[in-house]
């Protein structure tokens, strides 16, 4: 690994991602080294702390400060500064190159290789059966939409079903394959598509 100083102008954006890209990359393999890292710089006149704080005190700053803020989340979410659905629609073609980029380029099934599976599950077991039924109940008035929308379609689906024939294998192969394909098309049709 270099150790050392940027030796580049501190304006300078002449190579710097292949300057950042290489240190980001020494600095995943080699942290003891990483100057950023270390518990104490020198200084002058006094010892000065890591550039960048421990990731133990990073989360326990950012959870609190989430924490401390939730009022100020409630109100804001109350008053938006912009219909967040019409900003979605908005940012259409934003979030399609972005996702097209993040496949084309392999970061998708990266960033999945990355999930960590036991932390998953500690996060389960924190939340608890009581929390899982608990988000489900503060959503009952959201789902009680949905399914009003999705009724009628899926009974149209059902008489659909209902009226075909069932004697033989050939025919009940043909039953389960229609009620997938009107699985599939009740799926776009309440996606609007």
């Amino acid at each position: 690994m270099s150790k050392g100083k940027n030796t580049a102008e501190p304006t300078s954006l002449d190579n710097f991602l292949e300057r950042l890209e290489k240190r980001m990359t020494d600095y995943t393999e080699h942290p003891e080294d990483a100057e950023g890292l270390r518990e104490s710089r020198g200084g002058n006149p006094i010892t000065l702390g890591p550039r960048v704080v421990s990731p133990t005190d990073w989360a326990e700053d950012q959870v609190k400060a989430a924490k401390d803020k939730a009022t100020k989340w409630l109100e804001r979410s109350r008053k938006p500064k912009k219909v967040p659905s019409i900003a979605a629609l908005e940012a259409k073609a934003k979030y399609r190159n972005r996702l097209e980029e993040a496949l084309a380029g392999g970061h998708w099934e990266a960033a999945m290789g990355r999930v960590d599976e036991d932390l998953r599950l500690r996060i389960i077991e924190a939340v608890g059966s009581s929390g899982f039924s608990q988000g489900v109940e503060r959503h009952k008035e959201k789902v009680t939409a949905k399914v009003k929308l999705l009724h009628p379609l899926v009974a149209a689906l059902a008489v659909e079903l209902d009226g075909m024939p069932v004697a033989t294998d050939s025919d009940r192969e043909a039953r389960m394959l229609a009620a997938r394909r009107g699985m599939i098309a009740i799926g776009k049709k309440m996606k609007g598509l």
